[in-house]
């Protein structure tokens, strides 16, 4: 069946799993109590996208609604023809438990793709270039929200910024939305950001965080979909080899992670309405401490996800084939 949006799934399960007397907002809470644990059960049909990653550096970080990479090809041209290969991916600083790093601080190429744990930004600022930082809309909006804060504490080198004092004042970290086209720090000598937080009131509707180049036009991206209360950022971040920075395209084949469901528009990924009515249950027992019930309901969620999954599949199952008379494939066994 299609994948359904929060109210597709409010529709059909409100009156069958929700609290008693639930209202949507209240059936909205509970899907987000639930559908987390459900994502990371596994990998589940419509929980793995494509996504293509292009970067001058020896970093790089993941989408926001990405939750680790499963696979990746490289190529370490891509401004020529395709000669994408393979990619190894390790695991939290795997070079460092064996070798450390190599002189000029990279990831030796050996090591493939290695998990560099989080990061505040998605883009790292340009060593020796200062920067102010820059609060815009989200296309297709032309202004941002009429009301909510973003927090930001930068440093410049030399200090740390105050995250309540107002962006117009020197080394000010909040910003004020109030409808405006955008707004900037006064700032122009910011080096880096340790922590980016949206207010206690969440916005009316996304926004993202830009490093603006002092002296220049050119940007980089400092954060993106920001909207959720209280949210801080934290971005997947892996390393590889780029000795000569070169412009490096990786294809990564990634996990979606969950994101918390804030709009009736928003999209339920996992497909399966038997398996999320089961999670909302299991959810429900839990917090009645009937854990024999829970136990139920999360066991059957798992198996209506694999049975999905295997359906999904189709002719491609693995199989197995036994061969008595020594055929196997097109290779004859002569022994």
């Amino acid at each position: 069946m299609a994948t359904l949006t929060v109210q597709g799934v409010e529709d059909a399960l409100l009156e069958v799993c929700g609290s008693r007397g639930a209202n949507s907002a209240q059936f909205l809470k509970e899907l987000n109590l639930a559908l987390p644990r459900l994502y990371n059960m596994g990998m589940w049909r419509d929980l793995l996208f494509e996504h293509v990653i292009t970067t001058s550096g020896s970093t790089f970080t993941i989408p926001d609604d990405a939750e680790s990479i499963i696979s990746a090809v490289v190529d370490t041209d891509s401004t020529s023809t395709d000669h994408s290969y393979p990619r190894v991916i390790r695991s939290q600083f795997h070079d460092y438990r064996l070798t450390g790093r190599d002189d000029d601080d990279d990831t030796l190429a050996a090591y493939g793709i290695v998990d560099d744990g989080y990061s505040a930004t998605v883009e790292e600022p340009v060593a020796g270039k200062t920067y102010s930082l820059k609060l815009q809309p989200i296309s297709p909006a032309t202004t941002i929200p009429a009301s909510g804060k973003v927090h930001v504490t930068f440093s410049d080198g030399t200090g740390i910024s105050s995250p309540t004092a107002d962006h117009s004042v020197s080394m000010g970290g909040r910003f004020n939305c109030g409808g405006q086209a955008s707004l900037t720090t006064s700032t122009t000598s910011i080096t880096s950001i340790s922590e980016i937080r949206v207010g206690t009131d969440e916005l009316s509707a996304p926004v993202k965080l830009t490093w603006e180049e002092t002296g220049s036009s050119a940007s980089l991206v400092a954060a993106t979909d920001l909207r959720q209360a209280n949210q801080v950022t934290r971005y997947r971040r892996y390393r590889i080899s780029n000795d000569n920075s070169d412009t490096m395209q990786i294809r990564a084949l990634l996990k979606r992670k969950f994101k918390k469901l804030l709009d009736t528009t928003d999209v339920v990924y996992v497909s399966s309405l038997n398996a999320i009515k089961h999670a909302m249950l299991g959810n429900t027992a839990d917090e009645n401490a009937d854990l024999e019930r829970a136990n139920y309901h999360w066991a059957i969620c798992r198996s209506l996800l694999e049975e999905q999954l295997d359906s999904y599949r189709g002719a491609a199952k693995p199989a197995v084939h036994f061969a008595p008379d020594g055929i196997g494939g097109a290779i004859p066994n002569v022994m």
